[in-house]
């Protein structure tokens, strides 16, 4: 985020204003897309209309269902956030693209980078069950139902697209959910939000987890808010001790992508791992993984001023 020493000054406005109308874009362009979308998901499944807004009540009942699903989901998500974060930063922030920082990382920090994510799951597994026996005020008891119901809509759609019976799927799904979601997301709130909202503060940890919160409260799961959190509060360090938004992009699809193939490798029998099992994952597991991620971390921060200058 040092790009934004070189920025041409301009009029300050309230952060509150930059992010209400950073979320308006992104609002409108998910309602053009989602249109998009229902068109795209009747004309591959031949639902009525009238039954699109349930469609998880007939996942079994028409053809095509799995891929017409990911092109819904396709075009009511990343395509908007990527929009909307180029039309917010070209047209609003009147700064060019390149100023996110897209130069091409070593390939020795890539790997290090996806081992870091790989080694964070560990605890992240921890805190998921954790965050998972949240149990609310008997006065919030209508808020926490409502929680609960959603939570199980949304874990009733996972376990239906992850449910891989071929290898096109698994690939469709990878696209979907692993590179597009790591592209548009860290655009969004990485690129963009975590921007605006340093430049305002000049606080990079109000930054990092302004746009962490926001991530994770996008999602509307409710019983993983934590552990998504830490997720991009981690994405968030990396990209501002690099300076090079490919780096949390990496770190998201490798996130997304390694779980989605474990899911298959274990669905297909090849592993006898269930990822997402988060009960199966001892203390001790998630103690070395914090240990591990703590000090891939401290190394990161370390040479950060050196990986500025190789990107730069």
């Amino acid at each position: 985020m040092a790009q934004f020493d070189n920025f041409p000054p301009q009029r300050p406005q309230p952060l509150l204003s930059k992010i209400l109308v950073l979320v308006g874009f992104t609002l409108v362009f998910m309602t053009i897309g989602s249109f998009i979308g229902i068109l795209f998901f009747i004309y591959m499944t031949g639902m009525p209309f009238s039954q699109v807004p349930k469609f998880q009540e007939y996942l079994g009942d028409y053809p095509n269902m799995y891929d017409a699903v990911m092109a819904m989901q396709t075009f009511s998500t990343p395509i908007p956030f990527i929009v909307a974060s180029f039309f917010y930063w070209v047209f609003i922030e009147k700064q060019s693209i390149d100023t996110l920082g897209f130069s091409a990382p070593k390939f020795s920090i890539l790997i290090l980078v996806a081992l870091l994510v790989v080694g964070f799951m560990g605890f992240d597994a921890m805190i998921i069950e954790w965050n998972q026996k949240m149990q609310l005020p008997s006065s919030m008891k209508s808020v926490e139902n409502w929680m609960k119901e959603s939570e199980n809509a949304t874990a009733d759609l996972t376990k239906f697209l992850t449910n891989f019976t071929s290898i096109s799927q698994l690939i469709v799904a990878l696209v979907v959910v692993a590179i597009l979601a790591g592209i548009s997301e860290e655009l969004l709130f990485r690129g963009v939000l975590q921007n605006i909202v340093f430049k305002a503060t000049r606080n990079p940890h109000v930054a990092i987890w302004c746009a962490a919160f926001m991530f994770s409260f996008i999602h509307f799961q409710f019983y993983g808010f934590i552990p998504r959190m830490l997720l991009g509060g981690l994405f968030g360090y990396l990209y501002f001790w690099t300076k090079n938004l490919w780096i949390p992009i990496l770190a998201h699809i490798v996130n997304n992508g390694f779980t989605l193939i474990m899911v298959y490798l274990n669905n297909m029998k090849i592993v006898n791992i269930d990822i997402e099992d988060t009960q199966s994952v001892p203390l001790g597991v998630a103690l070395v993984s914090l240990v591990f991620t703590v000090l891939l971390l401290r190394w990161f921060w370390l040479n950060r001023t050196l990986q500025n200058e190789a990107g730069n």
